[in-house]
């Protein structure tokens, strides 16, 4: 008989969008088996979907502010749980409703259930980056993350249990410390990577396909599909060896690189190597904090080859236009490129 704290995990996993395919399968089958299981299912899910207007900064005012809204009536079409566990379920369903604006209700949610009321809460410490800053953390482990302009990282201020685990969404280097007893886990929203100890890139920003770069050591990354039944394959790195997925199709692909040209951007160098104008636009809309806009397609798909150590934004593109020729106009906020 499955208990309560485990069907619940699975809920909140697959509202969140970060259960296994296994994860689904057993949740599916207790759905289909048991009215009562359903019942609490449709329950969390009402709140998960139940577009909450709050600000995502502050997890813990967010996750009062859920609490409040479901303490007060309710439709004459949602029906309560009936339990002496109500409050529970509705604790539960709070967190799964602010984690859809706050992974880190999640984080909070999954913690308790792994510890006795006595034992402290986890606290976790998010830091984002925005447009043309890049920032330096070391972590409790002695782990180094060097997080790019434009992202956010979620880490535990103390590690605990038999892995060390953060969140990552944009890009990040790594130099992680050593300690093969407990794995060092970083969850992207499109995929898992897993090391133990090693220095390697990540770039996984939203719209762009995951890039992973080893520099030192081995990782393993774990492609989450978005088609649920597929399971993912762990793809093992080397060094100088890069992966690149596209969660939309489904395309991973393996090739050969220089590992510190991937970490390049720690230094103050940009570095591209054949790529097109369209995504070296995007690179330097994150490191200039300028909007970029193209008022012509064909540009966009120019292949260029440069590498640059703090330069301008303005010696970058004189540089660029002189390799393949195109126009370009530079504003207080906008960088404009035409044929």
């Amino acid at each position: 008989m499955i208990n309560e704290d485990h069907f619940v995990l699975l809920v909140t996993r697959k509202l969140v969008g970060v259960a296994t395919p296994a994860e689904i399968a057993e949740l599916d089958a207790l759905l289909e088996q048991s009215p009562v299981w359903k019942e609490k299912y449709h329950h969390l899910r009402h709140y998960f979907e139940d577009p909450l207007q709050v600000s995502a900064e502050n997890t813990e005012q967010a996750l009062q502010l859920t609490l409040n809204k479901i303490k007060s009536p309710q439709p004459a079409n949602v029906h309560p749980i009936g339990s002496a566990k109500s409050g529970r379920w509705k604790w539960i369903a709070a967190v799964t409703a602010a984690a859809v604006l706050i992974p880190v209700g999640v984080f909070l949610f999954i913690t308790a259930n792994n510890q006795t009321t006595d034992a402290p809460r986890q606290q976790w410490v998010k830091r984002s980056n925005g447009k043309a800053i890049r920032s330096f953390i070391e972590l409790g482990d002695g782990s180094k993350i060097w997080l790019n302009a434009e992202s956010v990282v979620t880490y535990p201020e103390k590690f605990r249990g038999n892995s060390r685990e953060i969140f990552l969404e944009g890009e990040a280097f790594f130099d992680v410390a050593s300690n093969a007893r407990r794995p060092f886990v970083i969850h992207l929203k499109n995929g898992t990577i897993k090391v133990l100890g090693t220095s390697f890139n990540i770039r996984a920003y939203a719209n762009e396909p995951v890039q992973t770069a080893v520099v030192t050591g081995k990782v393993a990354f774990i492609p989450r599909y978005e088609d649920n039944k597929k399971i993912g394959d762990t793809i093992f790195i080397t060094p100088d060896v890069k992966v690149s997925y596209t969660a939309s199709s489904g395309t991973l692909i393996k090739g050969n690189t220089i590992g510190s040209e991937d970490k390049a951007w720690t230094e103050g160098r940009l570095i591209f190597r054949n790529a097109t104008l369209e995504e070296i636009g995007a690179s330097l809309e994150r490191n200039f904090n300028k909007r970029v806009e193209f008022e012509a397609n064909a540009p966009k798909q120019f292949r260029l080859t440069g590498s640059f150590h703090n330069n301008s934004l303005e010696d970058i593109m004189y540089y660029l236009s002189k390799s393949k020729a195109f126009h370009y106009r530079i504003t207080d906020s906008t960088l404009v490129i035409g044929e």
